[in-house]
């Protein structure tokens, strides 16, 4: 039973290295699943058995490399302060820069975008059931997910340091601070 898992662990793997691979030199929607499988060198049936769709790999994909970075911050407290939150966030994201920009370039960045709105939610749960905190997260996500992807998308010139105070400040005091000091909350 423990072979027939790691084989199957390492057919994934295979799959979701042969898919980013192929994304770079390929349109999304013309690999195949033939190109996919000769690539990661893996039967059809080790696709079937693990994937419905070439969104299903990156979706799965996508959703464990969230989870890891969330279980990771939470175990270090990160959240405690925004800025380290983001810093961490930027930190771990940064090993993945590749497949994002990847994923993004493909015209699924939703993928990515959906990770980070679920992780931020249960990163920064709502306490009350206004529209204010039911939202936050979401607007959080967002917001990051944006520079993060043009932060990328730029070549990360900038380090993650000063991207993360730009994150934060922007949680922290919205897009135009002098604004939004008079603003209350309704």
């Amino acid at each position: 039973m423990t072979t027939r898992n790691e084989s199957n662990k390492l057919a994934k793997e295979c799959i979701v290295t042969a898919l980013i691979e192929l994304m770079k030199t390929h349109d999304f929607h013309a690999i195949t699943v033939t190109d996919l499988t000769k690539k990661a060198g893996v039967s059809r049936m080790a696709y079937y058995r693990n994937y419905t769709s070439k969104e299903d790999i990156l979706n799965k994909f996508v959703e464990e490399v969230g989870a890891a970075i969330h279980d990771e911050l939470s175990a270090k407290q990160a959240n405690a302060d925004v800025y380290d939150y983001y810093l961490a966030l930027l930190h771990h994201l940064c090993s993945y820069n590749d497949l994002a920009i990847t994923v993004y370039r493909a015209g699924l960045g939703e993928l990515i975008l959906t990770q980070i709105s679920k992780q931020m939610a249960l990163t920064f749960p709502s306490e009350k059931a206004s529209a204010t905190q039911r939202y936050r997260h979401l607007h959080m996500a967002g917001a990051f997910y944006n520079v993060f992807i043009e932060w990328l998308k730029r070549g990360q010139t900038e380090p993650c340091e000063e991207i993360a105070r730009v994150c934060c400040t922007l949680t922290c005091d919205g897009c135009h601070p002098t604004l939004m000091k008079g603003n209350t909350q309704k």
